[in-house]
């Protein structure tokens, strides 16, 4: 069969991630935010939260792929630094060096994944 379409389809990705700040032990609020870059060190996220530098984060991140998911559950970083940007305030989040087994693993999939994503994507524009 002919190919009709103008423009070749990209690829599908998309990364759901949600947070929680660990200000004392009963803190058990789950926040959905955006992320906006990502590499297997840390992450900025975009959201209107009263986020503090310093605070210390649980997140969780679902990449969803066509051929699967890659999930983290529970890791661990600290906002960095936040700045206003057009969609609401930017945190930059530095992931913790001592993630639970598995997480430092699945976290550096993930920027593999993001990585092959993006030379696709420009290979195809």
């Amino acid at each position: 069969m002919q190919e009709r379409r103008r423009r070749e389809r990209l690829p599908f990705i998309q990364m759901d991630a949600r947070v929680k700040v660990r200000r004392n032990l009963f803190s058990n609020r789950w926040i959905d935010v955006s992320v906006s870059d990502f590499n297997r060190l840390g992450m900025a996220i975009v959201g209107d939260h009263a986020f503090r530098e310093g605070d210390k984060i649980q997140f969780s991140l679902r990449l969803n792929t066509e051929v699967g998911d890659i999930t983290v559950e529970q890791a661990q970083a600290v906002v960095r630094n936040s700045r206003v940007g057009d969609d609401g305030t930017i945190f930059g989040l530095e992931f913790a060096d001592n993630q639970k087994s598995g997480v430092a693993e699945s976290l550096s999939r993930i920027e593999s994944v993001l990585t092959r994503f993006k030379a696709v994507t420009q290979r195809m524009t």
